[in-house]
């Protein structure tokens, strides 16, 4: 190696221990290490200079507690063109993000190895993650009630649809609108605190009803519906009632008080091919006879 090939050599090294960039080279069958840059030995290996890195395998330097070659492993990816295979991780070591581009090149003894160039990109996946953070919690208030936690109006209406139109064809569904016997007394009684731990306690109540294919949201002040397929009219009955149960048995502390409250209750049922505008109509006047007729009750559409 002529004087010339040696400072070239110096050169390039010297640039590539100045890249804020992880560099390094493995060997694609052994997985050796064969190069690593400076930036990756003190940033990833948490060591002074190659020597104490040198022989071991890439998987061992570059990740925790690995014992053998990783999972996600690129060698088998990597295209055969000289292209470079463009990825994103997490690295288990320093758990900072990585977009690494991967290719195959020729070492100098005519070995096939990898060649990663790995760039930090932590801040953008931090920034990413924030915002999409933040979408999540806008949806959720968007869909969300803000005292019971439940569904609101519009977000009941969107999640019923979307149920309905899931389910086969001729599934019976079942719509349960409850009302708070007398809530405007526990208002005008104790005050609108009061009212609120109320329905705090019958949303912690009703959510515990909420599944996958049950739908419960709170569509006004003291107002809440329930959707969800059923087996039978009878077993649609059962669960209101059932609801209703749940409701009456709630207690709720109120300085040297203790709140407790009923529910009136309209239901109705129809097969999929019925809008969920409709089941609500007949629900709806369902639960006002239950009102009419003395409350804390069950009336059938």
């Amino acid at each position: 190696m002529n004087s010339l090939t040696v400072s070239t050599s110096k050169d390039l090294e010297n640039i590539l221990n100045h890249l804020d960039a992880v560099v390094y080279v493995s060997d694609i069958d052994t997985y050796e290490l064969l190069y690593m840059n400076q930036y990756a030995i003190a940033n990833i290996a948490g060591e002074a200079d190659f020597t104490r890195i040198k022989g071991k395998r890439c998987y061992q330097v570059l990740q925790k507690n690995q014992s053998g070659p990783c999972s996600f492993c690129t060698n088998g990816k990597l295209p055969d063109n000289g292209d470079s295979y463009v990825w994103e991780f997490k690295n288990t070591r320093n758990n900072r993000w990585y977009q690494c581009h991967d290719r195959l090149i020729t070492w100098h003894d005519n070995r096939l190895v990898r060649l990663e160039v790995a760039a930090d990109i932590t801040e953008r996946k931090e920034a990413e993650e924030a915002l999409q953070h933040a979408q999540e919690q806008l949806k959720w208030l968007a869909d969300t009630d803000g005292l019971t936690h439940l569904y609101n109006r519009r977000a009941f209406y969107k999640n019923a649809e979307k149920l309905r139109l899931s389910l086969p064809t001729n599934t019976l569904l079942g719509l349960v609108l409850l009302d708070i016997d007398y809530f405007k007394k526990v208002n005008d009684t104790y005050g609108h605190e009061a009212g609120d731990k109320v329905l705090e306690a019958i949303g912690f109540t009703l959510k515990t009803f909420t599944s996958e294919t049950t739908i419960v949201a709170r569509t006004g002040g003291e107002e809440f519906a329930i959707f969800l397929p059923i087996k039978s009219k009878k077993n649609a009955k059962a669960f209101a009632q059932q609801i209703r149960g749940a409701i009456g048995k709630i207690r709720v502390p109120y300085y040297k008080d203790v709140l407790s409250c009923t529910a009136s209750a309209g239901m109705s049922t129809g097969y999929t091919s019925i809008q969920i505008s409709s089941l609500m109509r007949d629900a709806d006047r369902a639960l006002y006879r239950a009102k009419a007729s003395g409350r804390d009750s069950l009336c059938e559409g």
